[in-house]
């Protein structure tokens, strides 16, 4: 013990620096400048933006075939199977990826519950039922053989989203 003393008081001067650097560089590696926190902000908002845009850019494709079936006179075609589906598809995988996006923490916190998430219920609660009943009565007008249902595993992090945040 005094040994380790005496190396101690005798490499004080060589020590102190180094080990005062040490734990700087560490804390540094933990801590955030007020910079750097301002930056993780905004590219979280940027974020957040993009992904709005996107689904806002969906749910309009989505919702112009929607009431365009709805106001469709006659019989459904083949083609109006086809729309809605490849468009309804379009955007529930823009919700699955905003869906990763907030379970993955990479969208600020007030787009994700002000804005991202309602969107995202409203579709689990709503849209997608809505969605799969529309396809299943095309299919029985045009006599196709169509056995799709909504499962919960094709849109487990929409579920995930509701989940963790509701």
């Amino acid at each position: 013990m005094n040994k380790l003393l005496d190396f101690l008081r005798t490499n004080a001067s060589v020590l102190f620096p180094i080990i005062t650097f040490i734990l700087g560089f560490l804390s540094s590696r933990f801590t955030m400048t007020k910079k750097e926190t301002k930056d993780l902000e905004q590219k979280l908002f940027e974020n957040s933006k993009n992904l709005m845009l996107a689904q806002n850019d969906r749910f309009q494709d989505f919702s112009s075939v929607m009431h365009k079936y709805a106001s469709k006179q006659g019989e459904p075609t083949l083609d109006d199977f086809y729309e809605v589906s490849t468009t309804g598809e379009k955007y529930f995988y823009q919700l699955k990826i905003i869906s990763d996006a907030i379970l993955a923490n990479q969208v600020d916190k007030r787009s994700r519950d002000n804005t991202l998430i309602p969107k995202v219920r409203e579709a689990v609660e709503k849209t997608l039922p809505s969605f799969y009943d529309t396809l299943t009565k095309i299919s029985q007008k045009r006599g196709l053989n169509y056995t799709g249902c909504l499962k919960r595993e094709n849109y487990e992090s929409l579920y995930k989203v509701l989940e963790r945040y509701n």
